[in-house]
Order: C-alpha cells, then structure tokens, then sequence
C-alpha cells in the first residue's frame, strides 16, 4: 500500500470519527442547556422511573436494595446541578471507585463486566448492568482488571428529549437530606468565623508532588518532611533550608505495592525510636493471587537517615478483603508506643457482609500490635491489654475497638492522649470518632447517630457514637486532622481541626467528654485536602491531593 492510499484510508475513516464527535458534543451541549434552564421535578421523577429511561434498573433512591450504580437519596446534596448533568452526559467521565467497572474474560474469551461485589479465593460475585449478580469460579477467569468506562449508557438522549431530560436533572436537584432529628453532636448549619486561616504553599510548583497523601516530620531532623506519593509508591524527603528547597527520593516502592486511581501506598510511621533503630512502617496495597490486600510492612533507613535502605520490606499483617473498597489507610504508633491500624469494612457499599461487626475479620477495625516483641507464629506481638487478646472462638487479638467503615485518618492529642478518628460515611454522614479500648463504634448497624441495619446487630451490644456528624450538604468524604497544640495561635489551642475531601471546608471543634461543645467553619483548602500533618512544634500542615503541601496559618480564632 502506497502512503498516498494509506493517507486518503485514514482520512476517509477519520471523517465519520471526527463527525460522530462533533455530533456528541453538540448533543451534550444541547441537553446542558436545556437542563440548565430547569423543569419539572414531578415529571422528572416520572421519566426517572419509566422504562424508557430505565433509571431505576442501576440506581436506588433510598431503598435497601443492592444494586450497580449509587443509592441517589441525597444526590442532589452531594453534587450541583451542573455535575449531575455530566454525570448522566458523559458517565465515564467522573467514576468514583466505588462503582467502577470490573471487566472479567473467561477461559472461554466470554466478556463479563460488573461492579465488583466479592471476591474470595474460590470466586468473584459482579452485580452487572442489569442489576443481577453474576458469580464466576476464579479457574474459569483468564483475565480481570478494573475499567475506566461506566455501566450507565452514555445516549440517553436517544430514548428521552431535551425537555424530558430538564426534567430528570430537575428532579434529581430536589433529592437531598431531611433534616431529622436533631441531635447535639450533628449540627444542622455551622457558622463560619469572621479570620479565616490562610494557607501557604510550603513549596513552589517545581517541586510539586503527584498525589501526596501523608506528611511526617522527619525525627532527629530540623525543617524536613516525608512526603508520601500514593500513586507513584514514592516517598520524598523534602527540607526547608535558607538557601532554599532540597527535596529528595527517599524510597522507591514500586517492586512491591500495587497502584491504580486510589490504589498504592498510603502512609508512613516511623517507630519512636528510629533515630537508634531506623525502623519505619508503611500501609500500601498489593493483589496476590487475585487478592487485593492492604499490607503492614517495616523497613529500615540507611545508618546515617538520610534514605531507605534499599531490599524487600519484612512483612508484619496482611489484610485480605471481599472487594477494592474501604481500605482504611492509617498506621500510627500510639503514646503508648505501640502500632495502631486503620482497616476498613473491605465493602462492597453498605458493608453487606457486616465486616464492621465481625470480630474474626480484621475488616472495619482499628488494630493494635507491638512491633517490638514477637509472638509464636506472628510477626509482631499483641499487648497484654489488647480487648479480646484472650477471647479465643475465632475473635482477633489484634482488634483494639470496632464497627468502623474507612477509618482514613486518625491521630491523638499530644495532651490529653485521646484518638480522635475521621471516618468516611455512607450514605448521610460523615463522622469523628474518639474510640476507647474494646468499644463498638456502630458501622454498619449504625451511621452516626441513626440506625442502619439490624441485620448485624447483637442483643445487648453497647455501641459508642461520634463526637461529631455532619450531614451531605456540608461534604461527602471526611479528612480527619489534629488537635492543635502549636504555639503561635493560643486561641485554637485545644481545638481538634480537620476537613472535607470534596468540599474543601476546613473545621474547628472542641469537646468536652466526648462531647460536641462547638464546631466552626475556619477556611477552604485551594486542593483537595486528603491529610494533615504536623510539625515537631505542633503546627499544622495540610496535604493536597493535587499536588501542593500547605502550611496551616490558623492566626486568631474570631468567632
């Protein structure tokens, strides 16, 4: 074939492409603008229930059913209006991972494609497009991986008109929380101080980082910070000099953990007493034999600190889950100098297989575990005051307090020695923790203040409740942060401050005996913020997850 034939073959293919774009793009800017406008919510709840559109074979509005695409009760709270036209639009466009496809091949060249519900050693369950679920034994997959392209039909346009679809869009607005109870520690609105906080970029844009998601003051060392890559499995050391910034690959884990949209490494915890024993201890991800894991690994530095040793990581816990979901994240040695572990209820949505409540799983847990001393047959040892480190019928030591669904973030106040936990919510809230040894924080028989399911629920069971909720009007995905104990602003001394993932809002509580005393809105993150991080004087940092570390200039508390 000539270049010339080549070339005239590429064009005459490339023009129908090239005209079905354009023809997409016109369709979706017609149906924005006719959306925009608004309509009728009454006749959108019609469309949204007919079978033309054939919504409500993926989605729930507020019924306990399990299906592919998200329960839409609050939907109208947790996007605008220009968002939830995307999302119908263009679908592939925004997935939150926890209804991303799943594709399988079979041995037999069969295509399945599903939301993942479970997977075991033996099998994976898929709910497919057509709200069913589809079970395939694992020696009859050749192939698996997670796709970026969503179950919803991206043409509704051909079943439904511009009206019809102003209409749907309408209806969906109106779908948000009602206001309930009301309850002391789940404020309905929340005042926003007059001298909101300023945050400064603690690096220019050359050394911005990819995905950060965890900073730690490094010990023994002034002005320097580890700086956790998520995505990369990188980790960076970055110090503050006069002649300026210096940052430097500390180590490279791309050998061993996983990676993929929130998938890889996590966090980082030095042990106490790194600066003689150059232990340190990380939370990433890794899938084995089609098993997808949070893993618990120590490592060790150089002897001079100034990088990691380098060799594989001696592993300490592995933490098989039913799903990709609801990993937990943290790892943090306590005051009491021991090791504690953020594990989430490993999903599918709702904690269907009531992991938070399970005592044989280490699934929606906060666990504890001494890595100095080890036990037989483990590689760490479990405290003597452990809750259940003597319970025996299949219940895990390691369990410390539970009934959790993402506990992401957690940390203590450097004062008073209380943990203060961010967990992420489900459906209504997002919550502050402030667990104790061997308690019950409620997930899934619980969400926040308000019953969730019985399913799970034990007679007798004593359950703890947040400190703090807030509902979906005010964020979807709780960061928990840090009690401040700096010194350059008194007045937030003693106040707990964390944040919202999606909605960037950053907050200001105090508590007395677990108790909601007040919460103010204090600023907005210009990222999203997905942690915090302190500094050996007690000031505060916060983590973008689109690149920029900030220093936290919180200044005099307003009211």
């Amino acid at each position: 074939m000539t270049k010339l034939t080549l070339l005239c073959l590429v064009i005459f293919i490339s023009q129908p492409l090239f005209a079905q774009q354009e023809d997409s793009k016109e369709i979706i800017a017609r149906y924005s603008a006719a959306a925009q406008e608004g309509g009728d919510a009454v006749k959108g709840k019609l469309v949204f229930e007919s079978e033309k559109a054939n919504c409500t074979k993926c989605h729930n509005v507020g019924r306990k059913e399990i299906k592919a695409g998200p329960d839409l009760m609050v939907i109208g709270d947790k996007f605008d209006r220009g968002q939830i036209i995307q999302s119908i639009l263009e679908p592939s466009a925004r997935i939150h991972p926890d209804h991303a496809s799943h594709a399988v091949t079979t041995v037999e060249g069969k295509v399945i494609t599903g939301v993942l519900q479970k997977q075991s050693p033996e099998a994976l369950q898929l709910i497919n497009e057509k709200g069913e679920s589809v079970t395939i034994a694992l020696d009859d997959i050749e192939a698996q991986q997670r796709v970026n392209t969503s179950l919803m039909p991206a043409d509704l346009h051909k079943v439904i008109n511009q009206q019809q679809f102003g209409d749907l869009v309408e209806y969906l607005t109106t779908l948000k929380q009602q206001d309930g109870v009301a309850y002391p520690g789940m404020p309905d609105e929340f005042k926003t101080i007059k001298n909101q906080v300023k945050l400064v970029a603690i690096h220019d844009d050359e050394h911005r980082f990819d995905h950060p998601v965890c900073l730690i003051a490094k010990p023994g060392a002034v002005n320097t910070y580890m700086i956790v890559e998520q995505k990369t499995r990188r980790i960076y050391q970055l110090t503050k000099t006069p002649e300026g910034d210096k940052k430097e690959l500390w180590a490279d884990l791309s050998h061993e953990a996983i990676t993929g949209t929130y998938e890889g490494v996590l966090c980082l915890a030095f042990h106490p007493d790194f600066v003689n024993n150059r232990k340190y201890y990380l939370n990433y991800h890794v899938r084995e034999n089609d098993i997808f894991s949070p893993v618990i690994v120590e490592r060790r530095a150089v002897a001079d600190l100034s990088k990691d040793a380098g060799g594989a990581s001696r592993r300490l816990l592995k933490i098989e889950q039913p799903t990709v979901l609801h990993w937990g994240g943290m790892l943090a040695f306590g005051p009491d100098g021991y090791l504690y572990i953020g594990a989430g209820d490993g999903g599918p949505q709702e904690d269907p297989l009531g992991n938070g409540q399970n005592l044989s799983l280490h699934l929606g847990k906060i666990l504890r575990i001494d890595v100095d001393h080890q036990d037989d047959g483990l590689e760490y040892a479990i405290p003597n005051d452990n809750p259940f480190k003597n319970a025996g019928q299949g219940i895990l030591p390691e369990i410390w307090a539970y009934g959790f669904r993402m506990p992401w973030r957690f940390s203590w106040d450097s004062k008073t020695k209380e943990m203060y936990v961010g967990d992420i919510g489900q459906n209504l809230y997002e919550e502050i923790n402030m667990p104790r040894l061997g308690e019950n924080h409620g997930w899934n028989v619980f969400e926040a203040f308000t019953p969730f399911s019985k399913q799970y629920r034990r007679e007798g069971e004593t359950f703890t409740p947040p400190v703090i909720a807030y509902r979906r009007k005010h964020g979807v995905s709780v960061t928990g942060g840090y009690v401040y104990r700096g010194t350059k602003s008194p007045s937030y001394v003693g106040k707990y401050i964390f944040a919202d993932f999606e909605t960037k809002t950053i907050w200001a509580m105090t508590q007395k005996n677990r108790k909601l005393v007040d919460a103010w809105i204090i600023g907005k993150v210009p990222e999203k913020p997905c942690s915090f991080g302190v500094d050996h004087d007690g000031e505060l940092f916060v983590i973008g997850y689109q690149g920029t570390i900030y220093k936290l200039e919180l200044g005099q508390f307003d009211p």
